[in-house]
């Protein structure tokens, strides 16, 4: 179970990490190009799925650390 667990949560960092740099990416050239609109409409295609991987990625995260007893300075 931690096992599979340990692979999710290194898929959904991955997923996570790369999203939200290719979301950034898209409003920084958007704000370059002078597009507010376009900064928008990227927040609002690509962040959803961004926003939502990092949350289960987190929820994750959270159950690794009852199941595998962590303590707070780990």
């Amino acid at each position: 179970m931690t096992r599979a667990l340990d692979i999710a949560f290194r898929i959904g960092l991955g997923l996570f990490l790369i999203g939200g740099f290719v979301l950034v990416l898209a409003q920084a050239a958007a704000l370059a190009a002078g597009s507010g609109t376009a900064v928008v409409s990227a927040a609002e295609t690509i962040g959803p799925a961004v926003y939502a991987t990092a949350g289960i990625t987190g929820i994750i995260a959270f159950i690794r650390s009852y199941l595998e007893n962590w303590q707070s300075g780990d």
